[in-house]
């Protein structure tokens, strides 16, 4: 695979133009809306639950005294494995998926799951797997283990 993309977007951005994209594509086909029920239990539901990882994550991180910046993870100073990254190896891009979840859930945009698939897609082996294969060059055995400890996304 070509990697010439890898940690060169800063996972922000590629949020941010899902986000567009699943209101362009709303906007554009107006006819793959649908309402779906529970909408503000599962909307409000994935904006807690993408905050607290989020946060929890920011936390740890900081508490850990190691980078949050996804465009350099060389300069991560340990591996993080306790708090919310026991149950997935990347909670902040998990809580971002959320996001997406709640925005298409709102809108009841079947055209919005194709950006949710795409955002996971680019995240995973443009930004993910570059940052893995880092971080099991920086910290060795370490990293392995947790890697196969906790999964990936959830």
């Amino acid at each position: 695979m070509n990697y010439r993309l890898a940690l060169k977007v800063p996972p922000v951005i590629i949020f941010v133009i899902a986000l567009i994209m699943i209101h362009l594509g709303n906007w554009w086909l107006p006819g793959n809306a649908v309402e779906l029920p529970f909408r503000w239990g599962v909307v409000i539901g994935c904006i807690v639950l993408s905050g607290w990882l989020g946060l929890s994550a920011l936390f740890t991180f900081y508490r850990a005294k190691t980078t949050v910046n996804p465009v350099n993870p060389e300069l991560a100073a340990t591996v993080v494995k306790h708090g919310v990254f026991r149950f997935s190896r990347n909670p902040m891009y998990l809580g971002l998926v959320l996001i997406l979840i709640a925005d298409v859930y709102w809108l009841g945009s079947f055209t919005g799951l194709i950006c949710i698939i795409g955002f996971v897609m680019y995240m995973t082996y443009f930004q993910i797997m570059p940052e893995e294969r880092i971080l099991a060059s920086r910290f060795g055995e370490s990293y392995q283990a947790y890697q196969r400890q906790v999964r990936r996304w959830l």
